[in-house]
């Protein structure tokens, strides 16, 4: 039976978790040039298709985002992105077939009730799989960003921390020194690794 057709959603303002598996567990970054490449791609794709992007995280065999749309459908940015990624991966490494799982998972977040909980789940993404004991320990994750109050690197523009930190309140900093406390809040009281928020349906995500 062919699949249906992912159903396009223009709306904007829409806010997404995103997450692409490997296929068959496998690995989709196999070394440091790979998340790079990966960010590189992010960024070219949010200038030429744009959306706002507040969180992400990067894993050896998946990785987690969440995006908010503007006026361009969520699946043909995705797409997008995983198509110029499976390009480079196939040609550095000379493989060939699906690198990774399917399709990829999305869930519409209510950014009135989920929107900073839901970057918390993904900045935290790399200690529940037993990477890291603390976020601001792992590379490959968008934490850094907000942990480090002067981050100089050229990743905070694939960023959208003012937008993200405008959510909490006017004062950047104060809300900045917020979420870093709702992070470590979470670290603090959550030791069940398996532990879930509302907003993640699908019992396989990490």
């Amino acid at each position: 039976m062919p699949r249906r057709a992912r159903q396009e959603i223009i709306s904007p303002n829409a806010l997404y978790h995103v997450v692409s598996r490997g296929n068959n567990q496998r690995r989709i970054f196999r070394d440091p040039k790979d998340y790079r490449k990966f960010l590189k791609i992010i960024k070219q794709v949010k200038e030429e298709r744009p959306f706002y992007l507040y969180s992400y995280n990067f894993l050896p065999n998946h990785y987690h985002l969440e995006i908010e749309t503007l006026n361009i459908p969520i699946s043909k940015i995705m797409h997008q992105i995983n198509f110029l990624y499976v390009n480079y991966f196939h040609r550095r490494y000379k493989t060939s077939g699906h690198l990774f799982q399917d399709r990829f998972y999305s869930s519409l977040i209510d950014k009135e009730n989920y929107f900073w909980e839901c970057s918390r789940y993904i900045d935290l993404n790399a200690v529940r799989a037993g990477l890291v004991k603390n976020p601001q320990d792992y590379q490959w994750s968008s934490y850094l960003i907000y942990y480090q109050k002067n981050y100089k690197k050229k990743l905070k523009k694939i960023i959208d921390q003012e937008r993200f930190l405008k959510f909490g309140e006017n004062n950047l900093e104060k809300s900045r020194l917020s979420y870093l406390e709702f992070v470590e809040g979470e670290l603090e009281t959550k030791k069940d690794h398996d532990f879930r928020p509302e907003f993640v349906k699908n019992k396989w995500m990490v």
